[in-house]
């Protein structure tokens, strides 16, 4: 059984909690507790090895979970990588001289990505969200000693997002991005609008201390990479718009993109680090391993590169017509990455300056973050793995219903299973166990627990991943198991864009508009626990508010009255609460309001706080929690990384607040948009 290490991140009302073993609600057995939400993820990455330019590679992961970020030890014999084959992300290594499967290297409930080994092989960088948030990790490497994860120590230890270490050279010193300093919030382009502090790089002591920050950009920079000689970096910017490599300096103020007062805040911050990289082992040194490990032409042109660099800022190296993200250098001194060419990633590689392109994969797929064995110069990347088509659900990211196995997750009074599924919006009826959903915003279906026994329940459309007037999305299932209350319309529609609430029963019959008269978005419903009442949001009114009818459509009620956005109601299990989310406090924040047996609201009771928007209300079965979605741990990775798939995490992770103290506890922690959910208990299939 896994224990999740909650903790507070943002909200300063958010009390840290740590569990090690789950406790029943009740004497005796303690109650099967299932929370089903969506998650928009990739449906299947392996790790591919490239023996040469062009050449087909080799497979060498065959899970159909998800397997990314490979790196090779100095030795050439290990494989390093992040796998979510278990639902969460969690590091694993590969013999590539030994027959055996990859096994766990690094395990946890919270997030364990982007490895990084030392020149020396004696130590692994890694960043994970275990105290709260993207951190940077440092341990010893042996992969053969389950004990040395236990001796990981956290080197950043900061409120903002920490990614993407690398070590120098010789070692001492350790690059990363960061989104510390940031000061201007970019937009994710998801509606309604959440915004993201961009990472920029930084350069630190391999020990944790020392950190100075490299670039000064509003936009992301991230991904860096070392050259050769330990005097200059390679990273991604979109200073320029798109994505693109770029190089700066190091050492000194060289490519800072700062000067004077700015500049003179960054090395107050450098402690007693003097000029930026004295601690690494001196020029001799340098100069004597970038001989070692590039040819000589490389290494001459990585040189002239850096003086360059050290004149002035940031200088483009990739061509200005592509995207282009990852980039690493090889044993040969080469430049490699991957650029979106032709609708398709691959791995290009240039010389340093970004001459002489050549394309080092093959055309079969997309790959994705590049790196090289130092001893044979085979290059590793992921990419897309098989997916049986009879299998594949539809949606942003086709593949699998269930994206992972039913994860096991400790809560400070229960255990509960996460259930991770490819629909959007998920309802569980509670007499079948059967989940319905939209199937790529375009049909209402349903299906078994995981996946199998799919029919469909309302299809107009006839059309994969359609979004238009005849969309059929937001199920909310009666009690009873008898009836499906949803949405027709465009998803994610404006105001003035008409959107109706239809009810239908579960075989598909007795289909019937609830909203005929309106002309406005009505959307979002939810049942009553007795069904007699749905819940819905409606912008009726001239704004987005919370109303309340019978199950037939009768007998309106405007239940809150504010400017602001209220929405996302949803019934408590005892049908005398309702929880929404509203835009009044200036970001999203849950309230919840108590309901009489007429169906009166009392005064809105404001339930969290935090400086990121919390989404998607739903109550547990006893009504002592609410889950929700949240955004106040920021995200898992440089958002620029995750686009190359789809929009990522606009509302981030999983989340409950417990009503009678406020505890908040963290329940999934990854780097993908973990959605709308369905909290049940005692459910027929969810054993």
């Amino acid at each position: 059984m896994r224990a999740v290490n909650f903790a507070a991140v943002c909200a300063p009302l958010v009390i840290v909690v740590v569990t090690g073993h789950a406790q029943g609600t009740q004497e005796g057995e303690p109650p099967r507790e299932t929370i089903v939400y969506s998650s928009i993820q990739p449906a299947n990455w392996d790790l591919y090895l490239f023996d040469g330019p062009g050449s087909e590679p080799r497979r060498l992961t065959t899970d159909p979970g998800l397997d990314y970020n490979g790196v090779i030890s100095p030795d050439g014999r290990w494989v390093v990588f992040t796998s979510e084959r278990t639902g969460s992300p969690d590091l694993y290594v590969l013999d590539l001289h030994g027959d055996a499967g990859p096994w766990p290297l690094v395990q946890g409930p919270a997030m364990e990505d982007a490895a990084a080994i030392s020149p020396d092989g004696g130590r692994l960088l890694f960043v994970s969200t275990r105290d709260g948030n993207a951190d940077v990790f440092e341990m010893p490497f042996r992969p053969e000693d389950p004990a040395a994860a236990g001796e990981a120590r956290n080197l950043t230890r900061h409120a903002a997002g920490d990614y993407n270490p690398a070590f120098s050279p010789d070692g001492t010193r350790i690059l990363f991005s960061s989104s510390r300093d940031t000061a201007v919030a970019t937009s994710t382009g998801a509606s309604p609008g959440p915004t993201y502090l961009a990472s920029e790089l930084y350069v630190m002591r391999a020990d944790g201390t020392g950190v100075r920050r490299l670039t000064r950009h509003e936009r992301w920079d991230g991904a860096p990479a070392w050259a050769p000689d330990g005097r200059a970096a390679f990273f991604y910017s979109q200073r320029d718009g798109e994505s693109r490599i770029y190089r700066t300096g190091v050492d000194g103020t060289a490519g800072s993109d700062r000067a004077g007062v700015e500049g003179a805040a960054d090395s107050d911050r450098t402690g007693d680090d003097g000029a930026a990289g004295s601690e690494s082992a001196g020029p001799e040194t340098v100069a004597s391993a970038s001989a070692g490990t590039v040819a000589s032409a490389g290494a001459e042109t990585v040189a002239s590169a850096s003086a360059e660099t050290a004149a002035g800022g940031p200088a483009p190296i990739s061509a200005p017509d592509e995207a282009a993200l990852s980039p690493t250098l090889g044993p040969d001194g080469r430049l490699t990455f991957t650029a979106q060419r032709d609708g398709r990633w691959t791995l290009v590689s240039t010389r340093p300056d970004g001459s002489d392109p050549r394309v080092e994969s093959d055309a079969a797929r997309d790959y994705w973050a590049p790196a090289y064995d130092p001893v044979s110069g085979r290059l590793l990347a992921h990419g897309p793995g098989p997916v049986a088509d009879a299998s594949v659900f539809e949606s942003d990211a086709p593949g699998e219903f269930l994206v992972h196995p039913p994860l096991p997750v400790d809560m400070p009074d229960r255990q509960v299973s996460l259930v991770g599924i490819r629909g959007y919006l998920p309802a569980v009826d509670p007499t079948s166990g059967e989940i319905a959903t939209s199937e790529a915003f375009a049909r209402l279906v349903a299906s078994r627990p995981d996946g199998s026994g799919k029919r469909v329940i309302h299809d107009l459309a006839g059309a994969d991943r359609y979004r238009g007037p005849d969309s059929a999305w937001g199920p909310s299932w009666s009690k009873d198991g008898q009836w499906l209350a949803f949405i027709v319309g465009p998803p994610f529609a404006s105001d003035a864009v008409d959107v109706d609430i239809w009810k239908i029963r579960s075989d598909g019959t007795g289909l019937v508009s609830l909203t005929p008269e309106s002309d406005a978005n009505d959307a979002l419903p939810d049942f009553s626990p007795d069904g007699r009442r749905i819940v819905f949001r409606s912008r009726r009114g001239g704004n987005a508010d919370i109303y309340l009818m019978n199950a037939d459509g009768g007998d309106l009620q405007r239940l809150t009255h504010h400017e602001a956005t209220d929405t996302m109601p949803a019934f408590s299990s005892g049908g005398d609460r309702i929880a929404f989310t509203s835009l009044r406090d200036g970001n999203f924040e849950l309230y919840t309001v108590a309901i009489d047996e007429d169906g009166r609201a009392g005064p809105p009771e404001r339930l969290t706080t935090s400086p990121g928007h919390d989404m998607h209300p739903r109550f547990s079965p006893d009504d002592e929690w609410v889950l929700f979605t949240s955004q106040r741990a920021e995200l898992g990775d440089e958002l620029p990384l995750l686009r190359v798939v789809f929009q990522p995490q606009p509302y981030g992770e999983l989340h409950a607040v417990r009503l009678s103290d406020r505890t908040v506890v963290r329940l999934t922690h990854n780097k993908w948009e973990d959605g709308p959910t369905a909290w049940v208990r005692d459910v027929p299939g969810f054993d």
